[in-house]
């Protein structure tokens, strides 16, 4: 799977850079949106019968999963745009 990633982020780049003329000075916008929508692609071709009936109880999320991804989710909000602008 990581080799097909790479692939295709290699290919999202260079149609971002390349063909729309994004100025995406750190490279952080499309990482993060390509890894966002791959993400999203590999979990709904990937999602198995046994991911989904999953008897011992390993997929379900729990209040401490649940706070690291809030918080996660917090900080990368807050923080985005010194992300974005720390090489502009």
């Amino acid at each position: 799977m990581t080799t097909i990633e790479v692939i295709f982020y290699a290919l999202n780049e260079a149609i971002c850079v390349e063909i729309f003329g994004v100025a995406d000075i750190g490279g952080s916008i499309t990482i993060h949106t390509f890894g966002a929508y791959f993400g999203l692609s590999v979990a709904l071709f990937y999602s198995s019968k046994q991911a989904i009936n999953d008897k011992n109880g390993l997929g379900i999320p729990n209040y401490l999963s649940n706070l690291i991804a809030m918080v996660g989710t917090l900080f990368l909000f807050v923080f985005w745009p010194s992300f974005n602008a720390a090489l502009g």
